[in-house]
């Protein structure tokens, strides 16, 4: 309140003083105590108002925001990958053998197989209701120059021993139209890639053995074709200096579907030392 106000406060109680000069202290002492009164209570309503707004400030400063306490990582439960059981198979990773032991024994070829694939021998996942649509993989030995001829053809020894070496043998072997081959990699191995198709003028029940034989492992396994048009997709790879083949198997009536689902199984391919 200022002196303007204090001086009509004044004013205004002067007509409510009684004549006797003594009341004339006594009321304008009253209103003083009343003016000090006021301007007290309207001073600690200020400062209680400043408090409550300081004390919501840090009430809001203090808040835990998502930051100070972060959700929690989901926890990844990654199954190990089991061996091939018998028969038809559930989703899920499994190893693959290359029927090559002292390859399996150093390390460990594991795929991703989804619903509707069997099991074939350990080393092959061929789609149920087709004749050979698939992954396999393999150690390759040898080669067979010519694959109607059998063991008459058979090539233990490439140039150099590379994998450059075998490219150009499976390039090169009889009976098949094949794509120029390119580079590629799998889980960090380098390697090349190229698909091939076994002629319509091959017929496997024509051959020696009554079957069109691809190559052959240090294992005994043996990589053959039964069915002219059969396509396939090589994945050759150097792994440490051994040449592994991937091979993605599509039937000649499998649909687009079936090409990229296999596709995508080699690239679920992981190859990991044991």
């Amino acid at each position: 309140m200022n002196e303007h106000e204090l001086r009509e406060m004044l004013q205004h109680r002067a007509g409510t003083i009684s004549a006797i000069p003594t009341e004339a202290p006594k009321a304008i002492r009253r209103a003083r105590r009343r003016l000090l009164f006021n301007v007290t209570v309207g001073a600690l309503a200020g400062l209680a108002i400043i408090a409550g707004a300081f004390t919501g400030v840090r009430t809001l400063r203090a808040a835990p925001t998502p930051a100070d306490h972060p959700a929690p990582a989901p926890t990844v439960n990654e199954e190990p990958p089991t061996l091939l059981p018998t028969g038809s198979l559930e989703p899920g990773r499994y190893i693959l053998s290359t029927l090559a032991p002292h390859f399996d024994d150093a390390y460990r070829v594991s795929i991703e197989v989804p619903p509707g694939y069997r099991n074939v021998g350990d080393f092959a996942v061929l789609q149920g209701g087709l004749v050979e649509s698939g992954v396999s993989a393999w150690v390759v030995a040898s080669v067979y120059e010519d694959g109607c001829e059998g063991a008459n053809s058979l090539v233990d020894r490439w140039a150099g021993g590379s994998t450059d070496g075998l490219v150009d043998l499976l390039v090169n072997q009889a009976g098949f139209r094949s794509t120029a081959p390119t580079d590629v990699v799998v889980d960090g191995f380098a390697g090349t890639y190229m698909e091939r198709t076994l002629s319509a003028r091959t017929v496997p029940d024509d051959c020696v053995t009554h079957r069109f034989m691809v190559w052959r492992t240090r294992g005994n396994g043996k990589r053959w074709l039964a069915h002219a048009g059969q396509h396939d997709l090589l994945w050759i790879l150097d792994v440490d200096g051994a040449p592994l083949v991937i091979d993605a198997a599509v039937d000649a009536d499998a649909s687009a579907q079936d090409r990229a689902e296999v596709i995508r199984m080699v690239d679920s391919i992981q190859i990991d030392p044991r």
